[in-house]
């Protein structure tokens, strides 16, 4: 669902010369319908968390992917039933209703991981599904240029006046079956949905997945008194939101640089399509080395900053202009940027513990949202003529979220009580006391594992001493052995 949503969100920007020069589209219009992802998204977010705590897994991802079908539906009348000229509101519609689908793919990725799946391979999921993300929002690039080829190729008809006969037919018989495309794929995810989607696991397999979990509003109030649960969030915010943002306007950014449409589409579904790997090793490696996530958090963007860097100066002919640079560059920088995001998602999930995770997830998505709209809203205030300078306000949340990394300090207690099957003389001193501040018994005298106790649910009367909102910020010592 989450590589649907992320397709069809994208979906208009790469056949934005079509959409001008065929259906007399304006910029603003194409920007609008690119806005309607992060705004709609807000709305949705709000919605996810209280939703999930009164019903379940299930009947989220049915009512979230019937909305998907209702817009897939939508998509395909618009160009097989209703008037050519009401195009430009279906898409309108179609995108608001995908904007508000946004928020239970993305913000649901820490509750799947944790409450699916266990501790060895929570990572590897997370780096799974936001791969499938960044595979949906690179495909327009290639499957919109290819299915909807862009005016002025000498093999294509030359356009003229708009009308129902002619040349016109051929741009909307290819615009027809790009629609079309789309709106199968989001009608199949909800029979897919439909057939086969469990409300939950038949057992938890983590401890965390067991215990008790806070409500939405007293978890809010927690995340508000945790400093170090909003570093994360600032640094995928600066980071992701900055590149969807970017990704979503590139064609309209990149006017100046003197780079074909077709260019910049192939280059943006290169780099997305370089992140799904990505985010898969990056995620298998946070697994085997959990204790190193903030080292490879700066130390990945860094180098995603400093071949950011190396693009934008291309770009701006500062250095002669060599497209392998320009490859080479975006790719790594991309590549890196994304690629530490299943890492700062566990992360928040740490920081935030025992907040729920759908809740910490919404937050961290909704920042990440919320940084797209600003840059986005920037495509609309900035001239023409001044758009390539919204390259460095790329290069400016780069290094706000480096910066940002460095003041994240680690904590362990959710893994700690995940590792059910580890025993005592694996864990460190900080987490075997945040398991007991927790309210669950480790016997230091013995090596016997503490599965039987940390799997138990935490009753509601210890949840002062569990919910304290400042033990993750608290320097823990050693207290014998």
């Amino acid at each position: 669902m989450g590589l649907i949503q992320a397709f069809i969100g994208n979906s208009w920007g790469p056949i934005s010369e079509v959409m001008k020069s065929v259906y007399s589209w304006t910029d603003s219009q194409i920007s609008s319908l690119a806005l309607w992802t992060p705004v709609f998204f807000v709305p949705g977010a709000f919605l996810f968390p209280p939703f999930m705590s009164m019903t379940n897994m299930r009947v989220v991802m049915l009512t979230n992917t019937f909305l998907l079908f209702s817009a897939g539906l939508l998509k395909i009348l618009s160009v097989t039933i209703i008037s050519r000229e009401y195009l430009i509101y279906t898409a309108h519609v179609t995108q608001i209703i995908n904007g508000l689908c946004g928020a239970v793919p993305f913000s649901a990725i820490m509750y799947i991981s944790v409450n699916w799946f266990p501790t060895k391979e929570q990572l590897i999921v997370v780096g799974l599904i936001v791969a499938c993300q960044s595979a949906g929002s690179a495909i327009p690039f290639v499957l919109g240029p290819n299915l909807v080829p862009e005016p002025g190729n000498d093999t294509l008809p030359t356009l003229g006046s708009y009308d129902d006969s002619g040349n016109e037919d051929f741009y909307a018989s290819r615009l027809k079956l790009y629609l079309m495309v789309q709106g199968g794929c989001m009608i199949a995810t909800f029979v897919f949905a439909l057939i086969y989607f469990p409300s939950r696991p038949k057992m938890a397999p983590t401890a965390t997945a067991a215990v008790y979990k806070l409500d939405i509003r007293e978890g809010v109030k927690i995340l508000f008194q945790r400093p170090n649960f909003w570093v994360p969030v600032l640094a995928f915010s600066l980071t992701t939101g900055a590149i969807n943002g970017y990704g979503l306007t590139l064609e309209q950014i990149l006017e100046n640089s003197k780079l074909s449409v077709d260019t910049a589409g192939y280059i943006g579904f290169a780099a997305l399509l370089c992140s799904v790997p990505a985010n898969l090793i990056v995620g298998t490696i946070g697994a085997i080395f959990p204790r190193q996530r903030k080292l490879m958090v700066v130390c990945f963007l860094s180098i995603g900053s400093a071949a950011m860097a190396v693009f934008v100066a291309e770009l701006e002919f500062w250095i002669p202009r060599d497209m392998a640079v320009i490859w080479v560059s975006v790719i790594i920088g991309i590549l890196c940027l994304t690629g530490c995001a299943p890492l700062l998602f566990d992360m928040s999930a740490e920081a935030s513990h025992p907040v729920s995770e759908e809740l910490s997830s919404t937050v961290m998505v909704l920042g990440n949202q919320i940084t797209s709209l600003l840059y986005i809203a920037l495509i609309q205030i900035v001239p023409s003529t001044d758009k390539d300078n919204l390259n460095f306000v790329l290069l400016a949340a780069f290094a706000a979220a480096i910066i940002a990394s460095l003041f994240y300090r680690p904590v362990d207690v959710r893994r700690a009580l995940s590792q059910n099957s580890a025993t005592v003389d694996q864990l460190d001193y900080r987490s075997i006391q945040q398991v007991e501040n927790a309210g669950f018994s480790v016997d230091l005298n013995t090596n016997t594992s503490y599965k039987s106790a940390a799997t138990r649910t935490l009753p509601r009367t210890e949840a002062p001493a569990f919910y304290d909102a400042n033990y993750a910020d608290d320097e823990i010592t050693p207290s014998g052995t």
